[in-house]
Formats: C-alpha cells, structure tokens, sequence
C-alpha cells in the first residue's frame, strides 16, 4: 500500500482531498500525517513551492527515498504561475538546494483524461444529483418545446464567474494548444450584446463570494434554472483534458452553452455533437455575440438530443463509479510508477 502525505496551502484541492477518490483508493493507497511515514508528499500549487521550498528539501534531505509531487487539478493555477506547466520531472531552486519533484496534471497524466464523466463532477456526489432531476425534465421536451422555451427566455443570455482583467490571467502556450481564458470569457461578457444580458460574480455584480455559499452549485442552477436562451460555460482554460461543471450546468438549466473548444478537446467526446455553440479561434478572440439571435431547429433538435443523451448518462451510478475507479487506477499507477 502507497503511504502519502497531503501537504501545502492547497491540499484541500486535489484528487485525494475528495471523499469519493479516497474511498476508491482503500487498499492501495493510504494518507499519513508524518514525513517520516510517507513514501510520497503531494503538493498541488507551484506556490507550495515558493513557500515551502526549504521545509519541503528538508524532508526530502531528511529520508532519501522519499518523493515529492506537484499533483495538481487546476490548469489555471499550472498555465498562470508554473514556469514549465508541461515537464513531468522538475526542480526547483530553493535556499538549502535543489528540490527535485514530479508534476502530474492535467497536461501530462491520465488521471484527468475523462471517458464519460469528467473529474470534477466526481470530487462530490451533489454534482450529479443536482443534475439529475433537471436533466430528467429536461429530456422529456422535444426539439419544438425548446424552440418555444428559447423564444420566450426571460433572458437573452447569462454569465456567473469572476471578471478578470490582469496579464497573468491570459497565457499562451500555443505549441501546447493551451490558452487562458479568464480575461478572454471577461470580455465575452462585456461585449455581449442583448435586450436582456444578465452578468453575475464578482466584479460584475454585488453579493458575498460565491464559496461562502453553503451550496454555491445548487445557487447557480436555481438562479438560472429555465430563464436563459444562452448560458455563458467558458473554462478558465483552454487544455484538451479540461472539463468542468460549467457546461453540464447549462444543459442542466436549459440553455444552450457558450463555449470554446479546439478539435481535440474533450468535450468532443464527453458531450454530442451540436446543442451548444462553439466560438473557437486561435488565438482565442472575443467578439461581440448578439444573445438575441433566435434558435434554429436544427440547433434546438441537437439540443433536444444531448440533453436525452444526458439524462441517460447520470441516470444510474455506473459511469461515475466507473470513472471513479479510473481514476484511482490512474492514481495507482503514477504513484507506483514514480516509487519503482
């Protein structure tokens, strides 16, 4: 069994933070609280790096077989503040000495390449039982049902998220296909026009952080549930692994989804064809989208599609279960791999 220690200022945000991975992973792998116990320290920011380098080349310094991982969920935080989101085997420079560590993420591992249900919408079971009533209302609609729904919309379009303007929050790795999109899907939201735009999140509009919220995810749908022709489901980065809750909140609220997908993205094979517009372009370019275009039949029939391929996908436990368990496979094997 693989002994690891959770360590950092972010290890409340990573695979085994999350009861459900950890349940899967009994009897392959087990956390401990003491160094001198683990086989592997996990730290999941590059910034546990800038504040922790000289505890953590102490450790390492202190048992030699000891490994340290940079196991990190979040594209954003590897695209905008590590200098190599790429590399599997890194160092970094600390006061003591070099430390060495291996990265695995979303860009260089299998644990986040999603068959059926991306990993987010595993970190906690209210995910997909949030979705699942609407999803099954949903799918009970046909094509000409949407097509009156979307007509009559209270609103010409929505956006929930944070609005961001720095440089840092806009990276371009192109050779790697990756792209921030947090100052790209801000300025969306600004250009987008419409009798009837409604913006929400910080800077935009308001209200307490939506982390305070005892359930910010059930907030969300409810606010948007059944009132939008268009739902803004922009990732905060574009990475082809890269899947969020974003999208599926959408379909979830019956709206069609803004997005931005290159061809090889994930999306692609996680979610049908059509029922959402994608507005990629290389390099990603916000233009100004008029909400108020109406919605042909065609688009509210693959509309009317994804959303009964949906409600299949989360109508039973056994996709998310199965994805749980490659997950810790994936998991498993990384870890094992690096230990060899």
């Amino acid at each position: 069994m693989i002994r690891v220690l959770t360590f950092g200022a972010f290890r409340n945000r990573q695979p085994l933070a999350y009861a459900p991975i950890r349940d899967r992973l009994a009897g392959r792998l087990r956390l401990v609280d003491d160094p001198t116990e683990a086989q592997i320290v996990t730290i999941s920011h590059h910034k546990d790096l800038e504040l922790f380098g000289n505890r953590l080349w102490q450790m390492l310094a202190a048992r030699p077989g000891l490994r340290l991982v940079l196991l990190s969920e979040e594209p954003f935080w590897d695209s905008c503040w590590a200098p190599d989101p790429f590399a599997r085997h890194q160092v970094f420079a600390t006061a003591s000495g070099p430390l060495p560590y291996a990265v695995l993420n979303h860009q260089n591992s299998a644990i986040f390449q999603a068959a059926q249900v991306p990993y987010f919408l595993l970190t906690h079971p209210r995910y997909i039982a949030h979705y699942q009533p609407r999803l099954d209302r949903n799918a009970g609609r046909s094509a000409t049902d949407w097509l009156a729904q979307f007509r009559d919309a209270e609103w010409d379009a929505g956006f929930m998220g944070e609005k961001r303007t720095h440089e840092r929050h806009r990276p371009a790795w192109p050779a790697e296909d990756l792209w921030g999109l947090s100052v790209y899907r801000s300025r969306f939201t600004q250009l987008c026009t419409g009798t009837r735009v409604l913006r929400l999140g910080k800077g935009w509009s308001d209200g307490p952080p939506r982390q305070a919220l005892p359930d910010w995810h059930q907030d969300k749908l409810e606010r948007f549930d059944l009132r939008c022709r268009y739902l803004g489901a922009f990732e905060n980065t574009h990475q082809r692994e890269y899947v969020s809750e974003k999208i599926y909140d959408a379909f979830a609220t019956g709206a069609i989804p803004l997005y931005f997908a290159g061809p090889g993205h994930a999306v692609h094979r996680l979610i049908r064809p059509g029922g959402w517009r994608n507005f990629h372009a290389v390099p990603p370019r916000p233009d100004a989208f008029d909400a108020r275009r109406p919605v042909s039949l065609a688009e509210a029939e693959a509309y009317a599609a994804t959303q009964q391929h949906l409600a299949g996908l989360f109508a039973t436990p056994r996709p998310a279960e199965a994805e749980l368990e490659r997950v810790a496979a994936a998991l498993t094997r990384e870890f094992a791999a690096l230990l060899s």
